[in-house]
């Protein structure tokens, strides 16, 4: 396991009779004790400064200065005058002994130590990553810099002013671990046996929860923990990974509007805050989007939509009031009133979407479909046992019973149609964003208008896309978003070039700027479309990125293709457009073949 550039945590796998008998090492055996500093190359083979401290006890520390998986650790050292627990990368006569550490994300790692005077100290664990120490005159304890800079050491309970520490954290991850983490989940506990932070209720455990879309991996980080505060995680599906919010409702109202639903409990046990998925449920609760999940010390549970502007929706469960478990209930239910129809022929077709795939046409069966008779220009239908989640619905006249969505050669309906939200349909269908609604649980009453189409609707212009280029921006421009504006002096490389010298190369210590964008050049009416990148790096395999869905208005769209900075091939492929079912595609390539200096 790879812990930092040169550093490797092995597992002991072994012994010899020399093994000691018990893991405890008598301290005035150990001469790694004391204040040690060091460069270490990080994973982006950049050196940092490294402070690790050794006590007698047998506990080891790093600073958060240290490279990750170092950084802000804390773990019980073990130490022997010989090879027994690295004979792989002790050398006998020359090095002081072998190392065991136990505890944090880096437990397991072992090693070798040469010890050279008072002053110098080697440490290897891996073949030729020696890492050269030298003791420190400090005598000042190692303080995290998120002590200061993220969370405090006391807070109140319900802690307050989250939203405000959750941004600190983010910046402090991403200079720390990797520039495009974002926020997945905060999770707080009041009377855990570990806790990070102090209230007047006692000890609090909070823990914040990122994801890396670049490196598609996942990352706690629990600021001032006695433990580790920086626990890298592994793989996670992106699809399943959702950032919260930079703004949201606070912990405090939260609990005050469950107070007001009935919340009986006086003390607050757990809180959980996270962007749910479909299907998500808390007990009984159904769950969507940005979400509080509350639970009192008298096993009460409520949810809180955190959303802002505040939606003032709160829904609590109390199991002693059902004595049905935790399990959902399926008595959930989307009605759908449809208004507007301008005569009583043929019937109404009812299309419910889950998501973009199929929109609008349905040609392939992705939507759940009803039909309902007309009765004085007026028809309903109904969706059961709905999961919560986002969806869209589509209603259409069928007068000529056709059974099937009629739309015109460019895509514009043909007949009577009707969208949820009720958004502007001339001359042209919007795409699925644009009918999408929440549903959490319960029933929910819709009403749906009908238009139909004029002449108008034929003249829309035929939709059409190309991949202009690609561009280097950094940070201040991928901030903005999708219709972000490239900066005058910025160079768009056609699709086909080989980009070489320095161009684009980060300069930045954390890599925020050199990141490469593809520039998408749109005409028509707005649609949904997605970005896919295979890459095929110089130094051998071929990995294809999750797609990037993304929404084309008329215009100029950035599309942020990662953090991608390793040399070779890469092939971009632009699908848009699914108004009759089957959506255009456009493809591009580039090459990468820099020198990069490293970044200071």
């Amino acid at each position: 396991i790879v812990i930092a550039a040169g550093i490797c945590a092995c597992r002991h796998s072994g012994s010899d009779a020399s093994a000691p008998t018990t893991s405890t090492q008598n301290p005035t055996q150990n001469p790694a004790v004391g204040r040690w500093q060091a460069e270490i190359p990080n994973p982006a083979g950049q050196r940092q400064q490294c402070v690790m401290e050794v006590v007698a006890t047998g506990q080891i520390s790093y600073g958060d200065s240290c490279p990750m998986p170092l950084t802000g650790q804390q773990a019980t050292i073990t130490t022997v005058p010989n090879g027994t627990y690295a004979p792989n990368l002790y050398v006998a006569g020359k090095d002081s002994g072998t190392f065991m550490i136990m505890g944090g994300s880096i437990s397991g790692m072992v090693g070798a130590f040469r010890v050279e005077g008072r002053k110098h100290m080697t440490t290897r664990t891996a073949p030729g990553a020696d890492i050269e120490w030298t003791r420190s005159s400090s005598e000042a304890p190692i303080v995290s810099a998120a002590a200061s800079q993220v969370l405090p050491g006391q807070v109140q309970w319900p802690v307050g002013d989250v939203p405000a520490i959750a941004q600190r954290a983010v910046a402090y991850v991403r200079t720390k671990w990797q520039p495009d983490a974002f926020l997945t989940s905060i999770q707080m506990d009041q009377g855990a046996g570990l806790s990070n932070a102090q209230s007047p209720a006692g000890g609090v455990l909070i823990q914040f929860n990122f994801y890396s879309p670049g490196q598609q991996q996942t990352l706690a980080f629990m600021p001032n923990s006695p433990a580790s505060e920086l626990i890298p995680g592994g793989s996670a599906d992106p699809n399943d990974e959702r950032a919260l919010p930079a703004g949201f409702v606070d912990l405090p109202e939260a609990v005050a509007k469950l107070r007001a639903k009935g919340l009986r409990g006086k003390q607050i046990k757990t809180v959980h805050l996270e962007n749910y998925g479909r299907g998500s449920y808390a007990g009984d609760i159904g769950l969507y989007g940005p979400e509080w999940v509350i639970d009192s010390a008298l096993d009460e549970r409520g949810a809180v939509l955190a959303e802002l502007p505040d939606q003032d929706e709160a829904r609590i469960y109390n199991p002693d009031a059902d004595a049905g478990g935790d399990q959902p209930k399926n008595d959930n239910l989307i009605h759908v009133e449809i208004a507007g129809l301008r005569n009583n022929r043929g019937q109404v077709y009812c299309d419910l979407f889950q998501s973009a795939k199929g929109f609008p046409s349905n040609t392939k069966g992705d939507a759940a479909s009803t039909a309902s008779t007309i009765t004085n220009r007026r028809a309903g239908c109904d969706f059961e046992n709905q999961d919560p989640g986002p969806y869209a619905i589509l209603v259409f006249h069928d007068e000529d019973s056709t059974h099937a969505l009629e739309l015109n050669p460019d895509g514009t309906p043909g007949e009577g149609v009707g969208l949820s939200n009720n958004p502007k349909i001339s001359p042209g269908l919007p795409g699925f964003d644009a009918a999408m609604f929440p549903y959490r649980t319960g029933q929910l009453n819709l009403t749906i208008n009908v238009k139909y189409p004029t002449q108008s609707f034929a003249a829309a212009a035929v939709a059409g896309a190309s991949l202009t280029g690609f561009a280097f921006v950094d940070g201040s421009v991928t901030g903005q978003g999708s219709r972000a504006k490239l900066p005058a002096e910025t160079k768009i490389y056609p699709p086909g070039s080989t980009i070489t010298g320095t161009d684009g190369c980060p300069t930045t210590r954390y890599h925020t700027d050199g990141m490469i964008v593809a520039v998408i050049d749109y005409q028509g009416r707005p649609t949904a479309g997605s970005v896919t990148v295979t890459r095929h790096p110089a130094n051998g395999g071929q990995f294809s990125n999750a797609p990037y869905y993304l929404d084309l208005d008329k215009g100029r769209t950035l599309q942020v293709l990662g953090p991608i900075f390793e040399n070779g091939s890469y092939d971009v492929r632009l699908k848009y457009d699914f108004s009759l079912g089957r959506g255009k595609t456009v493809s591009a390539t580039f090459a990468l073949a820099r020198s990069c200096h490293p970044t200071p």
